[in-house]
């Protein structure tokens, strides 16, 4: 794991964005933590608030290419495989001492942030959803990781 770790902070603490290297791909687990529902489209009024939250048996990949370019690739509730970019999202890719961010910002107002940890091989991930009409909600959950 040590090993991973340095190989991962040899390869992408070049620059302040994520430098043009092999690609990187990181896959995640299921994600548990916490969310807060607001009241409206598809969340009912007595349903608005905080709750503990997560996507059992969630896999997620996050990526960076050789050209320093970053996506989320998924596997989302039917089992099918999505990108954040072929869903219209901007991904950006950063690099920071201990760890990489990747933040998407998507047409219908949704942003998420990736923020690996190298040290745990730990990923946080806040969502934010208020621009979806159907649920709106912002998230925080943790994942496991490991270098794929």
């Amino acid at each position: 794991m040590a090993y991973l770790y340095l190989l991962l902070v040899a390869l992408l603490s070049l620059s302040a964005t994520v430098s043009k290297a092999e690609t990187v791909s990181v896959q995640c687990g299921e994600s548990k933590g916490w969310a807060y529902y607001f009241a409206g489209g598809l969340v009912p009024e007595d349903m608005e608030g905080f709750t503990e939250d997560g996507i059992t048996g969630g896999k997620t990949t996050l990526v960076v290419n050789d050209e320093g370019e970053g996506d989320v690739l998924f596997v989302d509730a039917t089992g099918q495989l999505g990108s954040a970019k072929e869903q219209g999202g901007k991904v950006i890719a950063l690099d920071a001492s201990n760890g990489l961010n990747w933040l998407h910002f998507y047409p219908d107002g949704t942003m998420e942030n990736y923020a690996l940890n190298l040290a745990s091989m730990k990923v946080a991930i806040w969502r934010n959803t208020v621009g979806n009409e159907n649920v709106a909600k912002n998230n925080l959950f943790i994942a496991d990781c490991f270098v794929k």
